[in-house]
Order: C-alpha cells, then structure tokens, then sequence
C-alpha cells in the first residue's frame, strides 16, 4: 500500500492506494486541474461546491469513455464475424479449386487416351473453361485473403484501441473515487461542527 502526499486546491492530502506514487500524483493533478478550472471560471464558488462539480465533470468523462469502450467492443464483434466469414468463403473456395483440379487432370488423362478430333476439341474446349473458372477463383481466394489480412490487422488495432479505453475508464474512477475523498475532507474541514467533535 502506498502513501503519497499530494495538494488538491492548495489542500494537502494523503492518498493510499495499490497504485504507483506516480499514478496517484496523476490522479490528484488531474483533480486539481479541474477543481482550479472550475474556480477561475466562477470565483464566487465554494470549494465544497467546485469539487461536487468536478465529481460531475469526471463522471461525465467516465461515462463517455465507457460509451466509447463498449462502441469498440461492437466494432470487433462485427470484425469477428466478417473475418470468420472470409474464412468459411477462403476454404470452400479451397475445396472447390481442388475438385476442380482433379476434375482437370481426370479430363486431361481421358483425352490423352482420345482418338476421336471432335471429342478432343469439345475436351480442350472444357478444359479451357475450366481452366478460366479456376483462375477466377483463385483471383477470388486472394481478394478474400487480403480483406482477411485487412481485418485482423484492424482488429489488432481495435483491441489495442479496447484496451486503452479500458484503462481511461478505470483511470477516471479512480479520480472520481479521489474526488469523493476530497470533497468528504472538505467538508469536514468547513464544518466547525464536525471539526469541534472531532476534537
């Protein structure tokens, strides 16, 4: 557990928490900056109330990132299932080329063993088309393959995205949890009725 002095409005204050020194230091300037933002823009505020204001705006930031990380969340399912898509559509294509494959060298064997020219021509003529189609489809399979490759390349970049939301929206309880701290404190210390029990 770490203890770190910090000053939230000119105020001292011990924070405790799991986190680094340097984390909590963050947590606390981040406070401060918007406590102070709130008394220069309005100087006739009380501090208990700018930090009840500062509560709201962090909250605020909160529930934003939040809307945000489960609007990432949305996206990569939807990546998730068109790239599972691309894949399905890549192994029939696969199955299929190796059929038409056989189905070539099958036709390529019994004209060998031809000897009627028309029954040779018709062959050729089938095997051209065949030969056509399995180009089509290998043009197909590459394009899949690169919409494949685009995709898990967006989606390595939509997790990292996730991830890093993720982290605002705890970093921004934790400042909202500080905030609550200070404002409890605060209060405490404007109230000469809890500041005479206390002694």
């Amino acid at each position: 557990m770490n203890i770190v002095t910090v000053k939230i409005n000119g105020v001292e204050y011990n924070l405790k928490g799991e986190e680094q020194e340097e984390y909590l230091h963050k947590v606390a300037g981040y406070v401060d900056k918007k406590v102070r933002n709130i008394l220069e823009n309005n100087k006739k505020l009380s501090t208990s109330s700018a930090a009840i204001l500062s509560a709201v705006n962090i909250v605020d930031d909160m529930f934003k990132k939040q809307k945000e990380y489960e609007s990432f969340l949305e996206k990569l399912e939807d990546i998730e299932k068109i790239r599972k898509n691309y894949e399905a559509d890549i192994e029939s294509l696969k199955k299929q080329l190796k059929h038409m494959e056989e189905y070539n060298l099958e036709l390529q064997q019994k004209l060998k063993n031809s000897t009627n020219i028309q029954e040779l021509e018709r062959k050729e003529e089938k095997i051209r088309k065949i030969t056509n189609e399995m180009e089509i489809m290998q043009e197909t399979a590459q394009s899949y393959m690169k919409a494949n490759t685009e995709l898990k390349s967006e989606n390595k970049e939509l997790k990292f995205q996730l991830q890093s939301a993720k982290y605002k929206v705890i970093d921004l309880q934790h400042k909202l949890m500080e905030n609550q701290i200070s404002l409890v404190k605060e209060k405490k210390q404007n109230n000469p009725l809890l500041n005479s029990n206390a002694k």
